[in-house]
């Protein structure tokens, strides 16, 4: 079941298409973008989720493991290896549908069960208000075949997932958002020191988060490009015609042009917060800039990134790259090519940052991330914060902390209790994971 990490992590299904797909074996439903209501600073009145009850079954090291948990902050301790952060890669999942640490499913279960077979699940309970939300992910092992009287197994177990919210199953673009964390984790600082597509993937599960719909383009978006580049290849080789790709054009443009319209829109909006985010980390620094460079191509840019008029764009500069393209084949402008230009006192903060400023960055963006997804579906979201405080002074965990306060419920991972100051640690829920096996402290 297709969830937003999907689109990067795995090769994409429809790269097993008929590379000459036609234009009747692909349509595609009129789709619009609604802008996302303005930022608002009162948050106060807000309804606020929380994640209120956890159950663990065949997932990664834990064999079985419940939680009932209480809002505020929630402390795990435990040392490295023993599953803290595979119980928050669990609570991400549960709003995104997809691990952002494995690349297949397989790798989620025990290892075991992939030799026996059975049932993997994460459900989790929660609540809004006075609204009960349940959300789960089953993965079904089926293991690999062995042949009689052999006991080394041929091939590779498989394992199917599925989606429910409320006893109903789901489809990802259905399932993502319905219970809303954000997560931060130690590679996070990747979205400062990686590669454009680290920070195209932030977007993408953000967005997601808040709008079903652009999840949805972007797994059309995703056929099309792929579609497209094999039909660029077919007329490389002789083996099509021109005219065949005029289809690809017009799907390219008219889906990318949403899908960049709809990104625009989210960084005009995370711009303000994120540097509010980092002026509040940083002891008052603001100069956290954020700059949105959709690959449109040689085409003129339009003064307002509308959708309509980016179409228009992307259509005079496939015109003007189609050599390129072709000698190539694969599409070189379009939305997957987008970079969004993070800076820190006007200079490239990936090449310029400290490791420290970096991590601090990063850190901002997720917190601004929080905020962004409560002004857009009007309520808080959970936290989830692995091992964020193992870097920082004391100085900047209690900044951190204090501004994790101001969410529902916080889920703060560490090796170490004495790393969360005294006065939090008190209020706070605490728990330990030793060897997959949590316990209340």
């Amino acid at each position: 079941m297709a969830g937003i990490l999907d689109i990067y992590m795995t090769s994409y299904r429809c790269a097993k298409l008929c590379p000459a797909a036609t234009a009747a074996e692909y349509f595609i439903p009129n789709w619009t973008y609604t802008p996302s209501p303005s930022i608002s600073d009162d948050h106060s009145r807000r309804p606020r989720i929380r994640l209120s009850q956890l159950t663990l079954s065949n997932f990664r090291n834990f064999n079985s493991a419940k939680a009932d948990l209480m809002p505020g902050l929630i402390v795990i301790q435990g040392l490295n290896g023993q599953g803290k952060s595979n119980l928050l890669e669990a609570i991400y999942m549960l709003s995104v549908a997809k691990s952002p640490r494995a690349s297949q499913d397989r790798q989620l279960v025990g290892w075991e069960m992939l030799k026996s077979g059975g049932h993997s699940q994460i459900l989790g309970v929660a609540r809004e208000s006075e609204q009960t939300i349940k959300v789960q992910i089953d993965f079904e092992v089926i293991p690999a075949i062995k042949a009689a009287g052999d006991e080394t197994a041929q091939g590779v177990a498989s394992v199917q997932k599925s989606l429910r919210s409320n006893g109903i199953k789901r489809t990802g673009s259905e399932f993502v958002g319905v219970f809303n964390v954000v997560a931060f984790a130690v590679e996070d600082i990747e979205l400062v020191t990686g590669g454009p597509s680290v920070r195209r993937r932030y977007l993408d599960i953000l967005i997601s988060q808040v709008d079903p719909a652009y999840l949805k383009a972007l797994q059309r978006y995703q056929k099309v490009t792929t579609q497209r580049n094999n039909m660029l290849r077919l007329i490389r080789e002789r083996r099509a015609g021109m005219d065949e790709l005029h289809f690809w054009d017009e799907r390219l443009c008219e889906e990318g042009a949403g899908i960049i319209e709809r990104r625009s829109i989210a960084i005009d909006q995370l711009t303000p917060l994120a540097a509010q985010s980092h002026a509040r980390l940083a002891d008052g620094d603001d100069g956290l800039g954020l700059e949105y460079l959709p690959e449109l191509g040689p085409g003129e840019r339009p003064p307002q990134m509308r959708a309509s008029e980016i179409n228009d764009t992307l259509t005079q500069s496939l015109a003007v790259v189609r050599d390129r393209e072709i000698a190539r084949a694969v599409s070189v402008i379009g939305p997957h090519r987008d970079e969004l230009a993070i800076s820190l006192h006007e200079r490239d903060a990936g090449s310029f940052s400290s490791r420290g400023q970096a991590r601090t960055i990063a850190l901002a963006l997720k917190l601004a991330e929080g905020m962004l997804v409560s002004n857009v579906t009007g309520r808080s979201p959970v936290l989830a914060l692995d091992d964020v405080l193992s870097e920082l002074d004391i100085r900047r965990r209690r900044l951190v902390l204090e501004a994790a306060q101001e969410y529902e419920q916080v889920l703060v991972t560490t090796t170490d209790f004495a790393m969360v100051e005294a006065g939090f640690l008190e209020e706070a829920s605490q728990f330990q994971v030793e060897d997959g096996k949590l316990t209340p402290r």
